[in-house]
């Protein structure tokens, strides 16, 4: 049987089958979409969340008042402080791409303290593996982010600070923890000078480093070193500001004396007005404050100071014989106010020249 079809008929067909195939392709359009291709117009902070969910568990974070998650940020850095049982002795951590991740044993209590502004909480995130917790923090640049436990009596305290600008810091600073190794410093019953200063150094190093001043350490372990060690390590450094942080004692009339001292020495005149200042910055930002009292810039021919080319400044962080002053070293929110001060008076000596 022969078919013939006009032209008319044939584009007839043409159009009913372009009609059913358009109708298939939206079809298609329709069913592939509900099975959630991904859609290339994710936010940053939704990609992120996913990278996370595809290697761990994410656990819900829950806040309180008492919550031991806080977080501050200024222009630089925004900083995560997360206090932990003392039997912490150490943190791991790692970078990967977009993310800073701190490991802590599961029996680790981590809730975020209700102070938290609701815009952080999409930077941060807590997810279980191998039988850990990670605390995962988003961040902005690979360079620039730290970790840093900062022992106490009762607790510690994990800083993390994450990056908000390329280059934060501007200026440096070298910190020198008084003593250590075979050489404890001054005693007082089962307290040693040399454990006292390198807890004060850690701490000021977190809160300086937070306001854009990079520093290095002398000493971060319980090690000996020598004094000329010591301005030779300063000066290969070349930072702008040098403070040696140190204890005092008095053996006669140990109650007699107390306060903090900070000491200054300008070798054939060397940048005397700058040490002087130093000095005095450090009196004006410790003293009157938890009950320390002014025990006054002094100048000494100490050695460390005689021998860096740098401005610099030894302070006597109070006397560990003095039943008062010792009372404020091992009280660790007196000694964590300490530190802060310390760290002002650096950042105003180098600011506000």
């Amino acid at each position: 049987m022969n078919l013939k079809i006009s032209g008319n008929g044939l584009k007839k067909n043409c159009i009913v089958i372009a009609t059913f195939m358009l109708g298939l392709l939206m079809l298609l359009t329709l069913v592939i979409s509900i099975k959630g291709v991904k859609s290339t117009k994710k936010t940053a902070e939704v990609v992120y969340g996913d990278s996370i969910q595809g290697k761990h568990n994410i656990v819900k974070m829950t806040k309180d008042k008492n919550g031991n998650i806080i977080i501050e940020e200024n222009k630089l850095f925004k900083r995560y402080t997360i206090t932990v049982p003392n039997t912490l002795n150490n943190i791991p951590s790692s970078q990967k791409n977009g993310y800073l991740e701190v490991v802590f044993d599961k029996n680790t209590v981590l809730k975020l303290n209700s102070s938290i502004s609701s815009s952080n909480l999409k930077d941060i995130y807590l997810t279980t593996n191998n039988g850990k917790y990670n605390l995962v923090m988003k961040t902005k640049y690979k360079d620039n982010n730290f970790v840093y436990l900062n022992n106490k009596n009762s607790t510690n305290q994990v800083v993390v600070l994450v990056s908000k600008v390329k280059k934060p810091f501007k200026y440096k600073a070298v910190l020198n923890p008084g003593h250590g190794g075979s050489d404890p410093g001054e005693i007082f019953g089962n307290y040693y000078e040399k454990n006292i200063t390198l807890k004060i150094a850690k701490l000021v190093r977190s809160d300086l480093e937070y306001n854009g001043v990079k520093v290095i350490l002398t000493r971060d372990t319980d090690a000996g070193q020598a004094l000329n060690d010591i301005a030779d390590f300063v000066n290969k450094n070349k930072p702008d500001v040098f403070m040696s942080i140190h204890l005092n004692a008095m053996e006669k009339n140990p109650n007699s004396y107390k306060g903090i001292g900070a000491y200054y020495y300008d070798e054939n005149g060397l940048q005397t007005n700058e040490r002087i200042r130093l000095a005095n910055l450090v009196l004006k930002h410790t003293t009157h404050k938890d009950g320390w009292l002014d025990d006054g810039a002094i100048k000494d021919r100490l050695r460390v100071l005689r021998l860096s080319k740098y401005p610099c400044t030894l302070v006597e962080c109070g006397y560990l014989t003095n039943d008062s002053d010792r009372a404020r070293l091992l009280n660790d929110g007196i000694l964590g106010n300490l530190a802060n001060n310390l760290s002002d008076a650096i950042v105003e000596f180098l600011t506000k020249k």
